[in-house]
């Protein structure tokens, strides 16, 4: 059986499978035995930075209906373990979870970049276990943040249940050895809505939706409090400056090549990150990294949860461990507002509102940064910028949404 090249062509089908803008060229990497599977790590060098895959198989004599083949020749067949229940409440025993009561898992769809197995204790949904697809050195942040915040008994993430991590080769570092997170465990909330559906739904009936941003406000203030608190911070200093500063350029620069209306608002734009790398900025901590209304999701009579911490999916994963700004959250929901209002159809005003009133409720929430309005407009700023890289490239009838983010932010 040719393993490689059996399990690279199954991989290069999946949906989270990321190196779909090149051909891939795949190499073996090492087998790992895992209880009722064989880990394989996928190895592909064709992209611009290698990229590990995690791709746990078992062997089966006979597939079944719900099995995805990957592989077979005389001696069975390979197939995906994580739609096999010995394997995946296998990872859960392995965390130390109790599973006694495991009756039941399901592999959830549409998932992008990971892959999702929801558990039943007596036939009740109650555990979700995420499995990392892509592998990174060093502990995943959605796993370090969502640890500390239930330590610190935090009620705006699900509860973390536990994690599981493994080595790797690695010739770039000295020991010859990686390691970081292969999956991790956390508290199943059933009946959820995300943000982005409920925000979207009330901007198309012209619905008040203030409420439920002064709420997230709320949770948001509580969240970066708790990080604050129970992981690294660090004052901004001149270099935190200058590399912000960097990237700001860096993105003006291509969307001033790429999109003409920036480049007519190119000497605006300088005014103002001139004006915001010249504030007093805030002490920098974890953040979440990636925060919009899609990654929020609304509990039944429950509130608000922020849900995936691993931070922007384009950024090497250990700049995502470093500290940043708390306002750089903010300034992604305050968009998340805007995108909602354009997408959904919202009377005017609407999306001011919304930003009133998170802004409102995040300023008076106890432990929260102090937000400096030209810093902040300038993280809009930027965050829109980048906006209008990725309208023209993918969706140019929406460009007109970040160019009035822009326009707003410039006001």
């Amino acid at each position: 059986m040719h393993v490689t090249e059996d399990v690279g062509t199954w991989v290069a089908r999946q949906r989270w499978y990321a190196g779909k803008s090149h051909e891939p060229r795949f190499r073996m990497l090492e087998a790992q035995p895992a209880r009722a599977a064989t880990r394989y790590l996928l190895m592909d060098d064709a992209g611009s930075l290698p990229a590990l895959y995690n791709v746990p198989l078992s062997l089966v004599t006979t597939p079944a209906d719900a099995d995805e083949v990957v592989a077979h020749d005389g001696a069975g067949y390979l197939v995906d373990a994580t739609r096999h229940a010995d394997f995946a409440v296998g990872m859960l025993a392995e965390m130390g979870i109790d599973v006694s009561r495991v009756t039941g898992s399901r592999v959830l769809t549409g998932e992008q970049s990971n892959t999702s197995i929801v558990f039943d204790e007596d036939g009740r949904p109650t555990i979700i276990l995420k499995i990392f697809r892509t592998l990174h050195h060093g502990e995943n942040p959605d796993v370090t943040v969502q640890r500390a915040l239930s330590e610190a008994g935090s009620p705006f993430v699900p509860r973390f249940l536990g994690s599981i991590e493994a080595e790797w080769p690695d010739v770039g570092r000295t020991s010859g050895r990686a390691h970081g997170t292969l999956a991790f465990a956390q508290e199943f909330l059933p009946g959820v809505r995300d943000g982005w559906a409920i925000a979207l739904e009330a901007a198309r009936d012209g619905r008040d939706f203030t409420e439920a941003a002064r709420d997230l406000g709320t949770a948001v203030a509580r969240v970066h409090a708790a990080l604050g608190e129970t992981l690294e911070t660090a004052d901004a200093g001149p270099d935190d400056v200058t590399a912000t500063a960097v990237t700001w350029r860096r993105r003006l620069a291509i969307a001033t090549a790429e999109v003409p209306a920036v480049a007519e608002r190119l000497p605006a734009v300088n005014d103002l990150y001139d004006a915001a790398l010249e504030r007093p900025w805030p002490r920098m901590q974890r953040i979440h990294g990636d925060l919009h209304l899609g990654q929020v999701l609304a509990v039944p009579h429950g509130g608000w949860r922020i849900v995936d911490f691993e931070g922007e999916p384009l950024r090497p994963m250990e700049e995502r461990a470093i500290p940043d700004l708390p306002p750089r959250d903010v300034a992604g929901m305050l968009r998340s507002f805007d995108y909602a209002a354009a997408v959904g159809g919202a009377p005017a005003g609407w999306a001011a509102a919304c930003h009133a009133g998170f802004l409102a409720a995040y300023s008076g929430t106890a432990g929260s940064t102090e937000l400096d309005p030209v810093l902040l407009r300038a993280l809009v700023l930027d965050k829109a910028v980048y906006e209008t890289i990725y309208e023209a490239r993918n969706r140019p009838d929406w460009l007109a949404v970040p160019l009035a983010g822009i326009d707003s932010a410039l006001t």
